[in-house]
């Protein structure tokens, strides 16, 4: 991930963040069935979808802490 989309992360909004968390989440989901299937290879992208995760996680997690 670039530090570019980092702060593009902290710059939106609670609502947008939670939109963003909950595509993420659904193509976590998509991505592991494929994987399961055998017709995803690059198994990589788990790692990069789990760590946007747990970076917007983390945003909301703040935000809500600062208020």
């Amino acid at each position: 991930m670039k530090k570019t989309d980092k702060i593009s992360y902290r710059q939106k909004s609670a609502s947008e963040l939670n939109k963003e968390l909950a595509q993420l989440s659904t193509k976590l989901v998509e991505l592991r069935a494929k994987i399961a299937m055998g017709s995803q290879k690059d198994t990589s992208q788990v790692k990069k979808i789990k760590y946007q995760i747990a970076l917007i996680s983390t945003l909301l997690k703040e935000d809500k802490n600062d208020n």
